[in-house]
């Protein structure tokens, strides 16, 4: 008898260090029991593999707190077990992330994927409070001489891909995206130093005000020529900044050679009225951020009011109430604060009164088809009369024809920044372009 209980204790404990306590499910150490197993007698059909990410879980924790999280994620498992079929297993590997074990062919699996996103979209119910979901899923499927490690491996670069694809999507592993990853790792090393190195440069691209024809101000933009990579697109690593955290670091240098070159520019006595430098919403969560911009002001010597932050919808989206302190913050100290890319997001317009911002610039996809839709413009001005309510000045940018700054200069707009006027320069053309231009009104066309 004490033999038997033994026995019976053992399996026990095998049994629970194989399952996830909360859902009793298979957990990461049952997955990578079962990796073993197969890498030492493959199945006769081979198994798929599909990771399943909650998006921004970690919000609905912070909104709920972990007890009704929890039952959140028993309500997931349930709703996700009966929605496998046959000899499916489904795993729970950590916090939000199942994982699906599947022998059904890539068709089935594309419907399986679908069936999964289309339930998580169906509201919860925890403690009588309706919850919605979405999740992100990255599937790999057999190939010749591959390992289940490198399946799961696989899975997780095709989840990447999903949530940079928007998230609430599935996405098949394909071999490019090995290459993309790869990409991505050499870009981000070579950011790295090229920040460090100062490699870096900015460039500037003038604002005009529509009533004079005077310079309103100057964006600086960053530009990235490697002398390994070439020229890389903003497109390109700004992604990979925001992705790696170094975002931070960029965004500091991009502010202190603004402001060094703004104090250049006070010194020389040319009239160059502020310069702009777009924060990523990363940076605004920063809580060292309003002493750096203060540093860099004293130890520059550029009065506060030349210099402009802009800040995408993005960042009042993620967290607003710190946004709304850190912008508050900035303005205390004399600074202008520009919002930009408005009408791209989902900001509404009691965030926008909420923001103490000084200026409003409507995205530049907003200039296709401006002068032809109707819509179109009426959107833009509705834009611009908001803006003007809540004593903004109004810029629009991506400008490239004249008859789109008639137009806007009919409905009111203050400033167009775009390649009608210039494109972004470095310092010395941009001096040149100073010089010999002619301050007076936009002509008409």
């Amino acid at each position: 008898m004490l033999a038997v209980e033994q026995q019976r204790s053992r399996e026990s404990i095998i049994r629970l260090s194989y399952t996830d306590r909360l859902t009793g499910l298979p957990n990461r150490a049952w997955l990578h029991r079962r990796m073993a197993e197969l890498a030492a007698r493959p199945p006769v059909v081979p198994l798929s593999v599909l990771i399943i990410d909650l998006d921004r879980f970690r919000k609905i924790v912070q909104a709920l707190g972990q007890g009704r999280a929890d039952q959140l994620l028993l309500e997931l498992a349930d709703r996700l077990r009966h929605g496998i079929v046959g000899r499916d297993v489904l795993i729970r590997t950590e916090g939000d992330e199942f994982v699906v074990l599947t022998e059904e062919s890539s068709a089935d699996i594309t419907l399986l994927a679908e069936r999964i996103i289309h339930n998580l979209e169906e509201p919860f119910s925890v403690d009588g409070i309706p919850v919605s979901l979405s999740g992100s899923i990255g599937i790999s499927t057999p190939d010749d001489g591959q390992d289940m490690e490198e399946r799961l491996r696989q899975a997780y670069t095709a989840l990447a891909q999903a949530k940079k694809a928007g998230r609430c999507c599935y996405r098949f592993f394909h071999p490019s995206m090995n290459r993309q990853a790869d990409d991505h790792v050499i870009l981000a090393s070579a950011l790295r130093e090229a920040i460090a190195d100062n490699r870096l440069t900015l460039v500037y691209q003038p604002q005009v005000d529509l009533r004079t024809g005077a310079l309103h101000g100057v964006e600086a933009l960053s530009r990235w020529n490697d002398p390994v990579l070439g020229m890389v697109s903003p497109g390109r690593f700004i992604p990979v900044a925001e992705e790696t955290g170094q975002i931070r670091e960029l965004g500091i240098w991009s502010l202190r050679v603004a402001c060094e070159q703004m104090a250049d520019w006070i010194a020389r006595g040319i009239q160059v009225p502020t310069v702009s430098v777009n924060l990523s919403a990363i940076q605004f969560q920063d809580p060292e951020l309003v002493a750096q911009l203060g540093a860099i002001l004293h130890q520059t010597g550029v009065p506060p009011e030349r210099l402009i932050v802009e800040l995408t919808e993005t960042a009042m989206i993620e967290n607003f109430d710190q946004t709304v302190a850190t912008a508050t913050a900035i303005r205390n100290l004399g600074i202008g604060l520009s919002m930009d890319d408005f009408g791209t997001g989902y900001s509404s317009l009691s965030n926008l009164a909420g923001l103490p911002i000084s200026e409003v610039k409507i995205d530049r996809s907003f200039m296709n088809g401006f002068g032809s839709t109707g819509n179109v413009r009426q959107v833009v001005t509705a834009i611009i009369r908001i803006g003007h309510t809540l004593g903004m000045t109004v810029i629009a940018e991506g400008v490239e024809e004249a008859e789109q700054c008639n137009q806007l200069r009919a409905i009111g707009c203050d400033v167009i920044q775009g390649y009608y006027f210039g494109r972004p320069m470095d310092t010395a053309a941009l001096d040149t372009w100073i010089s010999e231009r002619r301050v007076e009104p936009v002509p008409v066309a």
